[in-house]
């Protein structure tokens, strides 16, 4: 979608400015709200300015893009910025020619030169009369600089070596890691839950307890720090600092999913309590502020209000006094790090970092229990107070990418801590996916709606992560609806994204509009990729069903992105992740049981440390025959590792005790 400057009278050059979210042009509709700082800030010194629009609408067809409904259009541009300029980021800025095809391209620009960058209005101006002057030169460039960026769109090819890619990853990681803060690298710091999630995951598969140390330390840390918000819930975007303290206050639905996804795996391993804590206050965040009114959840909370960046989250001693008491105040001051000095512009940004609880609640005379129990009263006092402020605005979209997401954080999150109702929300999410998203013509899943109206042809990622919801479910319920669904989307992915010539997922479908590359994404940036998630998911089809055709659709992803692996796999950890499964082999659990009692050894199975196994009941397959009940109705278990199936087991304990043990890698 894009919206045009108004303009009497315009040119047909064109240009694109991919943003996070609609900003109105001058005269135009109402803003609509932008998580992105700087987007905001582009948007009002530039945009709303009254000669910045006189000389784009003298010159150039102005469009903004919403970079979340089209993230096809903002991944061939962002890959052309980061190509050029050797990085990227939003506000992305770039000049085309009418075909699309670019031939400038950076990130924010002030209207004026600032900050050691040059500004808008002179760069409008000096590519306007390059184009009245030299306008062949510009063309001819543009093609050259599309034809040699063609490569970028495509995966490097190759076999698949999982093992290897698994140790050269893990070895990147513990080299980048923060010992005292956790992450990796310098600020500022992302989440980045998959880098957890495969940390936890070669920790069982190798096994190495150093990977596991370096996940639930960086989990732990995170949820200490500013990053999460502890007065509402929800965790914002990144750290601007390498101690997780200052966020960048944007709040987006994708990073809470994905969160939710690593902290409960990472719970099946360590029992963590805060951890369980941590889930439970996104869990309510969503539920009380993001949810719409279809069941879906919207899109992300901005960033900025009352004119500047995370003025809705902030607090001095006093206000803190103010809203609980001398005494309380106090308590929660000294917990929470809240000082007269403050810790981002005069105020403070709420964040326990370096605090020992069992420590503080023995010199308050409490226990642990006690002072989670007295803080979490306090927090919801504090967000009383909060809500008077002027609140932030929602981007009220919902997208079916992130739903899906959400889903599948919500039904592992509940499957791995016993939280009944988490896995019936996940239902109801792809229950208003599937009744709001899917055009009923046609069964074409589309990727927005917003205000009663759906549209924009969903995406690969849309597919990748729905399929995965709807394994999640199976995984937590042992209803086989749930597997059919999954079936049912994995095929229309396979017929809408498959490279049938080079194997891999495409960005968009055949039946999409055709842009300037069909791009081929295996990078694991903010989510993991489609073609990523979709090697998880083909995993999992071939274990739970037995149908040969999804190992060998996935062998064919694996090679078409091996050299990827190979040669950076730190950038497709994900994808490193789902190849190491390929090499060990599935661990299937097949339960022969009556089913309330079956969906009972399912939630058994899902709160222990399994990546590797996959459990299912006799008809996921097609033949319950196979597999019957014992005498008189007795439950029955076969468990099959490594293509090699055990004897049938009667009881239940030797089968846990087997699976306890890690497959052998060879």
């Amino acid at each position: 979608m894009s919206r045009s400057f108004s303009a009497s009278k315009t040119r047909i050059e064109a240009r694109l400015f991919v943003h996070r979210l609609f900003v109105a042009p001058v005269g135009g509709p109402k803003d609509i709200p932008s998580t992105c700082h700087w987007c905001h800030v582009m948007a009002h010194e530039s945009f709303e300015d009254e000669t910045v629009a006189a000389i784009l609408n003298e010159h150039y067809v102005a469009i903004k893009v919403d970079r979340e409904e089209r993230p096809d259009v903002d991944h061939i541009y962002m890959t052309y910025c980061q190509a050029l300029q050797g990085e990227g980021g939003w506000p992305l800025t770039v000049i085309m020619t009418p075909d699309g095809h670019p031939f400038f391209a950076g990130t924010y620009f002030p209207k004026a030169p600032r900050y050691g960058r040059p500004g808008l209005i002179q760069i409008l101006q000096e590519i306007a009369r390059l184009w009245r002057t030299d306008r062949a030169r510009l063309e001819r460039a543009s093609r050259q600089v599309a034809e040699r960026m063609q490569p970028l769109f495509e995966g490097q090819a190759g076999e698949a070596r999982g093992r290897e890619a698994a140790d050269r990853a893990y070895q990147a990681l513990e080299a980048a890691f923060d010992p005292e803060y956790g992450g990796f690298g310098p600020a500022p710091k992302f989440p980045t839950f998959h880098r957890v999630q495969f940390l936890l995951r070669y920790a069982r598969l190798r096994p190495n307890g150093r990977a596991a140390e370096m996940a639930l330390r960086t989990l732990r840390c995170i949820q200490q720090g500013g990053i999460v918000d502890h007065v509402g819930g929800g965790m914002a975007r990144y750290s601007t600092d390498p101690f997780w303290r200052v966020p960048h206050f944007e709040k987006m639905l994708y990073d809470n999913a994905l969160a939710l996804a690593a902290y409960a795996e990472a719970f099946t391993r360590a029992k963590d309590p805060t951890f369980l804590r941590f889930m439970r206050r996104t869990v309510d965040f969503f539920e009380r502020e993001m949810r719409s009114p279809e069941g879906l959840y919207y899109s992300a909370v901005d960033a900025d209000s009352s004119g500047g960046e995370g003025r809705f989250y902030l607090w001095r001693p006093e206000d803190v006094i103010a809203a609980l008491g001398p005494e309380d105040g106090e308590l929660y001051n000294a917990f929470y790090d809240i000082t007269e000095a403050g810790n981002f512009e005069g105020a403070n940004v709420p964040n326990c970092i370096g605090q020992d609880p069992a420590a503080f609640a023995a010199s308050r005379g409490m226990t642990e229990e006690a002072l989670w129990e007295k803080l979490d009263a306090l927090n919801d006092t504090l967000r009383a107070v909060r809500d008077a402020r002027e609140r932030p605005a929602i981007d009220d979209k919902c997208l079916t990418a992130w739903n899906a997401l959400m889903a599948l954080g919500l039904a592992g999150a509940g499957l791995s801590c016993g939280e009944a109702a988490w896995v019936e929300r996940a239902k109801e999410v792809v229950t208003a996916i599937e009744r709001m998203l899917v055009r009923p013509d046609d069964g074409r899943l589309l990727a927005r709606y917003r205000e009663g109206e759906a549209g924009i042809f969903a995406y690969a990622d849309d597919h990748a992560y729905l399929v995965a919801a709807y394994l999640e479910l199976y995984r937590a319920t042992l209803d086989r609806a749930y597997l059919d669904r999954a079936k049912h989307w994995q095929a229309v992915q396979d017929a809408l994204f498959w490279d049938k010539a080079k194997g891999g997922y495409t960005f968009y479908g055949r039946d999409a509009e055709s842009l300037i590359a069909v791009p081929k994404p295996v990078y694991d940036g903010a989510m993991p990729s489609a073609n990523s998630q979709s090697a998880h998911n083909l995993w999992a089809l071939h274990a739970l069903t037995g149908d040969a055709e999804y190992a060998d659709r996935l062998d064919g992803l694996l090679r078409a992105f091996g050299g990827d692996l190979a040669s950076s796999p730190t950038d497709c950890l994900w994808l490193v992740a789902a190849a190491m499964l390929s090499e060990v082999g599935s661990t299937e659990v097949v339960i022969a049981a009556r089913p309330e009692e079956a969906v009972q050894k399912a939630r058994e199975l899902g709160s222990m440390e399994l990546p590797e196994a996959v459990w299912l009941t006799p008809d996921a397959r097609g033949d319950a025959a196979m597999y019957p009940m014992g005498e008189q109705g007795a439950p029955q278990y076969f468990v099959c590792r490594g293509f090699r199936c055990d004897r049938p087991e009667t009881n239940w304990e030797v089968v846990v005790n087997g699976l306890r043990q890690p497959p052998a890698w060879k």
